[in-house]
């Protein structure tokens, strides 16, 4: 059985390791790859993954504004669960701005 490989830029990177490395030769070849079969596109825009920042910040902003509200209250306990929701939300905003490869990063925590 023949089995035919497809060469991807991500595949060439994998065999011929670091890029600082290459000779010209090399370099040339993966110029070649990538001009022939480009990578594919990223699954979300520069603009969707804005609007998903904007979304978490908001997110952010509300979770804080109740965690400062029920310290207020002196609810202590809770206040600290929404600080950390608002924390946790400020940080997908953070990954988000960067766009999709930090997001899709950041969500599978490498």
């Amino acid at each position: 059985m023949t089995r035919t490989l497809t060469l991807t830029t991500d595949a060439f990177r994998d065999q011929h390791g670091d890029p600082a490395t290459w000779s010209p030769a090399t370099l040339d070849s993966y110029q070649v790859i990538g001009d022939i079969a480009p990578p594919p596109p990223l699954p979300y825009t520069h603009r969707e993954m804005q609007a998903e920042a904007d979304a978490w910040q908001a997110s952010a902003a509300g979770q804080q504004r109740l965690a400062d509200e029920l310290a207020r209250k002196g609810r202590t306990i809770a206040a600290g669960i929404h600080r950390r929701g608002a924390q946790d939300a400020r940080q997908h905003a953070e990954a988000a701005r960067l766009g999709w490869p930090a997001y899709e990063a950041f969500l599978k925590g490498w």
